[in-house]
């Protein structure tokens, strides 16, 4: 009997180990979405940043940030890293990772060269830095983009958010369309 506890307690023990070694040789692709699931699952105080920065109208175009990075490519997915934060949550800094999966990406060049900058299949970062007022309020202190990993200077950073309204712009309006078309074939 005493043999069989042993049996079992050791293989929940190697189960949890296993399924621990997988998560963490995911890609981001994978564990991303992962986590911001928990974070809005468990960590609400935390997930209050996500969604305000998904709520945030892009500079100079007429969408928030969560629309064009959930409708840009073919994933998405949102992580706030806890930098410091005070101990009933008031306060505190933040970095918040907007991540598109499988984005094309096409960008003119800096030195006005007429060929575009083209990223295929390209994994695109939006990196906010956030402190977080005593007030309930949120100051950006930094925004950066980085591409396939490589950070975009301030030319780039606004090529790259025009391009990626584009794309999520089209794919916008490609549902509605089907949205329309599926409610007129339901009305039939």
């Amino acid at each position: 009997m005493g043999n069989r506890i042993i049996r079992i307690i050791l293989g929940i023990v190697i189960g949890i180990a296993a399924l621990v070694g997988i998560y963490l040789v995911l890609p981001g692709n994978l564990k991303n979405p992962l986590i911001e699931f928990f974070q809005k699952t468990f960590q609400s105080k935390t997930y209050e940043v996500t969604q305000y920065y998904k709520d945030q109208k892009v500079p100079n175009l007429d969408m928030t940030f969560g629309d064009m990075v959930e409708n840009a490519g073919d994933g998405s997915a949102w992580v706030t890293d806890v930098l410091s934060e005070s101990e009933d949550g008031s306060t505190g800094q933040y970095e918040v990772h907007a991540y598109v999966y499988k984005v094309d990406i096409a960008m003119e060049q800096e030195n006005g060269q007429e060929n575009l900058m083209n990223y295929t299949q390209a994994t695109v970062e939006l990196r906010f830095g956030v402190k977080k007022q005593a007030d309930g309020s949120y100051f950006t202190s930094t925004f950066a983009i980085f591409i396939d990993e490589s950070p975009m200077n301030d030319f780039y950073k606004e090529q790259a958010l025009l391009s990626l309204k584009n794309k999520a712009g089209n794919a916008i309006k490609r549902d509605e369309k089907e949205k329309a078309k599926e409610g007129t074939t339901a009305a039939q």
